[in-house]
């Protein structure tokens, strides 16, 4: 599935976010991608739970169909939103809502960016520095 047939059932779906989706260039996946996300961290803000499950189901339908760039949005731009955003503190209690294939890329991204913090912080800095 493209962005654009994903964002066709996103609006359909949650017509509320039609004007905002429908605003941004089709080819800024990403930012169509944050508005969910961002509607999706109200819902947990909220505690939306009908609301919040929707959105997690309308994901979980769609994983196994995204195309590339599509997928990439997902875990950069959706996941990413809800590991470091305003729920990051959440999302152990978030996490059973999601079914099995949107929460296997939520973890998966989960341990990617921690492998990489963890590379960063253990990556030598410039001469005279150090990571005191």
């Amino acid at each position: 599935m493209d962005a654009n047939h994903f964002f066709l059932k996103l609006i359909k779906e949650f017509p509320a976010l039609e004007k905002e989706v429908c605003e941004e260039d089709p080819a800024m996946v990403h930012r169509r991608m944050e508005i969910f996300a961002a509607y999706t961290v109200q819902q947990i803000k909220d505690n939306q739970v009908q609301e919040l499950a929707k959105c997690f189901r309308f994901q979980e339908s769609a994983v196994d169909q995204m195309d590339a760039d599509l997928k990439n949005a997902l875990y950069v731009s959706y996941c990413e939103t809800l590991l470091l955003g305003e729920v990051s503190g959440k999302m152990d209690l978030v996490l059973p809502f999601m079914g099995d294939k949107l929460r296997a890329v939520y973890l998966d991204y989960e341990k990617h960016y921690r492998k990489m913090v963890k590379k960063s912080n253990s990556a030598p800095g410039p001469p005279g520095l150090t990571n005191d």
